[in-house]
């Protein structure tokens, strides 16, 4: 297995995002007019990112417990889509009053080979004593083909929205076609009808729609912020607004008087001279009171904050991270630099203060590398933070994913993109997700585990939480937070609710028992597959007491001693230590997540005992096996000859 250095390895990457684009002149209508009223002031301060590492804790053994404190993982939806964002973290699940939950998610009944035409918003809701059917929750809310939706709740009006883009299915005029945006609409919590309007279109003037929406509910206001970027072959030719191409823009809607008082506008201070063009879910926005924030990155990109105090009439941009070349664009050369990998979070805390996180990205353009074509390098394992009101230069890493050698990096294999497969995100650690919730900020990120991995030695992605009791200052060590899920399950695209009303963080993630997205073009067949969509409650006073991730409750019925010999061949013991007599349930499974072998131990007495496997002519290679009794269970690796 081959180890990828942080200074040894890229990979070449077609940027579908950086491609050079056919200018299209708008009617004058069709251009942005920024009001006159509205002011910005850059603070352009080039910052160096630095790289140092917390050390993480590598976990090998999880023991799942029981007890009030538990976190409770449910799955609540599947679908054939593997893929829930192209870089940034939605907001897809919310606490709601009264303790009722409520998720949702781009599902769909095939796969993007097949054309995804049932491709659309599945929501479930938790009544504050069970979630609906997960199968019928999976049928899309919307009457026609949708994707990438975002949760938001007025408290106002105590209604649900989910805000998703349309892509017009095939066989239907304009197949292919993005148009605008849907609006979905629900009085009251969980029970009643969607009511689905489509706003934002931009049809009219016959350019693509904005997509990819980030929205928020604060006081009267739905705040929106979109892309107008669209690869599909039924639209070519991308738009240029004001020199930037496929630009993204900011909207605002007035939920007392039913009013769009701001539509796809581009922020100011917005400009070509340092934008080449926008990309797709490289931006994460938040809002509490009158204060809205927009954090927007890139990995070719500056990292940008547009902050406004005042529902959106007015900004402020502040360049974070400044990237060494303005408005690259992906043609001329840069020497390797850092970035970020397009996925940000952003989050105001109950001052109207924003805190920015991201992941650290790294890339490299050579000269005679094919225009709208670079290479990046996939090893990076920090997320990063800067905090509203200190210098630019006072970046900090916050989180990585642990590893053994403690160096910031992990055995990646040889093989970073297989035929038909790819991994999620550019980094070892990406998709940061934030929220303030009461005094604490909470962060979670996908990591890789090492010591989890796959017949070809890549590595399964768990959810990490890291968190901050002092407004940012200084940061926990990271907790696993779906360690005891268990081993040859992959968690990726967690999203962290922004409230929590009855003391439990609540997430929602896609979990699957293959690594990575497959590509439909290489692997058209995968889209059969169902990936199943998990909610998982967290209590926070677990949080703090330490009992979560690894430990629950402390397991007073058994301890692990060892397996020996091992390696094996054939027939192995393992060493269990009984506080008393019980039964217990022995489990072995394969890299791919086959069960070989089952076996229950009936009346064993209290102290050590040696469990014997006999696995017969069992092939070579790496297995796990489990020990279960009495609502308790160990997981654990070896290795047969």
């Amino acid at each position: 297995m081959k180890r990828i250095l942080l200074f040894g390895f890229a990979v070449a990457t077609t940027a579908a995002m950086a491609q050079t684009p056919k200018k299209v002149t708008l009617p004058a209508e069709a251009n942005v007019a920024v009001p006159a009223k509205v002011g910005v002031k850059d603070e352009v301060k080039p910052s160096v990112v630095k790289t140092t590492t917390n050390s993480g804790t590598k976990t090998g053994t999880v023991i799942v417990g029981k007890g009030a404190t538990f976190s409770k993982v449910t799955k609540i939806g599947e679908t054939r889509n593997n893929q829930q964002t192209n870089g940034s973290i939605y907001t897809r699940v919310y606490s709601l009053p009264t303790g009722k939950v409520s998720a949702t998610w781009t599902s769909s009944q095939e796969g993007p080979a097949d054309g995804s035409n049932s491709r659309g918003s599945g929501y479930n809701h938790f009544n504050g004593t069970t979630w609906a059917s997960p199968i019928q929750s999976s049928l899309r809310i919307e009457p026609e083909r949708t994707g990438f939706p975002c949760y938001a709740y007025s408290a106002s009006t105590n209604e649900e929205m989910i805000l998703s883009h349309i892509v017009k299915a095939s066989g239907t005029a304009n197949a292919g076609a993005a148009t605008g945006l849907m609006l979905n609409r629900k009085s009251g919590l969980g029970a009643g009808t969607w009511t689905s309007t489509a706003v934002l279109d931009s049809s009219d003037i016959k350019i693509p729609g904005i997509l990819w929406n980030r929205s928020v509910v604060s006081g009267n206001y739905l705040h929106v912020f979109a892309s107008f970027t669209d690869s599909g072959s039924a639209q070519p030719n991308r738009i240029v607004i004001n020199g930037i191409r496929t630009p993204q823009v900011y909207s605002r809607y007035n939920l007392s008087n039913s009013t769009w008082e701001v539509k796809k506008m581009l922020l100011p201070g917005y400009t070509a001279d340092r934008i080449y063009s926008g990309g797709g879910d490289n931006y994460s926005m938040d809002a509490k009171g009158d204060n809205v924030a927009i954090l927007i990155g890139g990995i070719a990109d500056d990292l940008q904050l547009y902050k406004s105090g005042d529902n959106g009439n007015t900004w402020t941009k502040t360049i974070i991270d400044s990237f060494p070349d303005p408005a690259f664009d992906f043609i001329r050369t840069i020497d390797t630099t850092y970035a970020n990998d397009g996925s940000v979070s952003v989050t105001l805390d109950k001052n109207g203060n924003a805190h920015c996180f991201w992941a650290l990205g790294r890339m490299i353009r050579t000269e005679g590398t094919a225009a709208g074509s670079y290479s990046y390098f996939p090893g990076q394992n920090d997320i990063l933070y800067w905090r509203e009101g200190t210098p630019t230069d006072s970046i900090k890493t916050v989180g990585v994913s642990p590893d053994v050698d403690n160096n910031g990096m992990l055995d990646l294999g040889t093989n970073w993109r297989a035929t038909g497969t790819r991994y999620f995100g550019n980094s070892i650690s990406t998709m940061p997700h934030s929220a303030v919730i009461g005094d604490t900020m909470y962060m979670i990120f996908s990591g890789m585990t090492e010591g989890d991995v796959d017949a070809n030695g890549k590595n399964f992605r768990d959810v990490y939480l890291v968190y901050s009791t002092n407004g940012g200052i200084s940061w926990s060590k990271e907790v696993n937070l779906t360690a005891f899920i268990g081993f040859n399950q992959e968690q990726i695209y967690a999203s962290l609710s922004p409230t929590s009303a009855d003391g439990n963080l609540h997430l929602v993630f896609t979990q699957s028992a293959s690594i990575g997205a497959y590509d439909a073009t290489d692997n058209p067949d995968a889209g059969l597959v169902n990936y199943d969509i998990m909610h998982l409650s967290v209590p926070i006073s677990s949080v703090f007491d330490g009992t979560v991730g690894v430990n629950n409750v402390k397991n007073d019925v058994f301890n692990v001693v060892n397996n020996y010999p091992n390696p094996f061949n054939g027939t192995t013991n393992i060493g269990v230590n009984f506080a008393k007599s019980t039964n217990a349930t022995v489990k072995v499974i394969n890299v791919t997540g086959q069960e070989v072998y089952s076996q229950t131990f009936e009346r064993i007495p209290a102290g050590l005992n040696n469990l014997e496997l006999n696995l017969g002519n069992i092939a070579a290679g790496v297995y796990f096996y489990s020990i279960e009794a009495e609502g308790f269970k160990t997981t654990g690796k070896m290795i047969a000859e």
